[in-house]
């Protein structure tokens, strides 16, 4: 009876025979099978390639595949730095006691700090530092760059290497932040020629998705959020707006504001007018005593007592 490793056969192909592979299977499968059996190709590469060149082991590879049990990027950097391999071929566990404390002394492993209290106890201060990935700035305008001088599918550039370099699944991904002010400006120059006989004056063409009002429905969203979600006053506003050399008048900001709500009110009428049809419950969580009332319920029940 075979073992599954050894039903297991190793198979040696190319570049260029996974490249003829995914040419034909091109022809025959549809666009979303194409993708996955390329990315399965490319996948299988990386790893070949990781295991050949680089000597990872067998852990940091199951973690390559299953993930970390942490998503955060901190804890994700920390397990890969400590599961490097250390010069000389040592691992990196090694000079460390049972517990997982260096066998030197009791200091806290990476990504935690430890403070001891007045008692002389020590306990692990929460890591993380407030970093956050770059998957978490979703409002963020994304900038793709190709490589300046490779593409993929071209002759690797290392001495002596016959291989073709492909692009990975996942790019390097830089986050940079920089100040500006809260509405943005575009000034648009069009260029105009004149006929030196007829006199004729020829100007460009506006630019595509340019709008007609100066100030569209994003400005004037972004006015009536910061003043009334953020409670930025107008005159506030106007002035930081004058910092950056984008002047924007209080009055403006006003006419902006009030022209938009226009658009909108018809639609707010009719929210109001949904919540009147609903039932009101009324709730007092007032845990205080209200002595006016309690006089008036006193001598309510007193009349009562009377009458009765």
């Amino acid at each position: 009876m075979k073992t599954k490793t050894e039903e297991i056969q190793r198979i040696e192909l190319t570049m260029e025979d996974l490249e003829g592979l995914l040419d034909r299977a091109k022809a025959v499968l549809a666009e979303k099978d194409y993708e996955v059996l390329e990315n399965l190709v490319k996948n299988f590469v990386y790893m070949t390639q990781l295991l050949e060149n680089q000597g990872i082991t067998i852990k940091q590879l199951r973690k390559l595949f299953l993930g970390f049990k942490s998503e955060k990027l901190s804890k994700v950097l920390e397990n890969f730095e400590e599961e490097k391999p250390a010069p000389g071929g040592s691992s990196s566990s090694e000079g460390k006691t049972a517990g997982g404390e260096e066998a030197g002394g009791g200091s806290a492993s990476p990504g935690e700090e430890r403070k001891d209290t007045g008692e002389g106890a020590s306990e692990k201060k929460r890591g993380g530092h407030g970093r956050k990935p770059a998957g978490a700035y979703e409002g963020a305008e994304k900038v793709s760059v190709a490589h300046e001088t490779l593409k993929p599918g071209d002759p690797c550039p290392v001495p002596q290497c016959k291989g073709k370099v492909y692009e990975l699944p996942q790019p390097g991904v830089l986050v940079r932040i920089v100040g500006r002010a809260p509405l943005g400006a575009t000034v648009i120059e069009l260029q105009k020629l004149r006929c030196n006989l007829c006199l004729t004056v020829f100007t460009a063409k506006e630019p595509e998705g340019l709008g007609k009002e100066k100030y569209d429905e994003t400005a004037a969203s972004m006015m009536a959020l910061l003043r009334y979600g953020t409670g930025v006053p107008f005159n506030r506003l106007e002035g930081l707006q004058g910092s950056f050399k984008i002047p924007l008048a209080a009055s403006t900001q006003w006419d902006v504001v009030e022209k938009a709500y226009k658009k909108i009110a018809p639609a707010f009428d009719e929210l109001i007018r949904q919540a009147a049809q609903g039932d009101v419950f009324h709730n007092d969580d007032t845990p205080m005593k209200i002595l006016e009332l309690m006089k008036k319920k006193k001598k309510n029940k007193e009349q009562k007592s009377e009458d009765g």
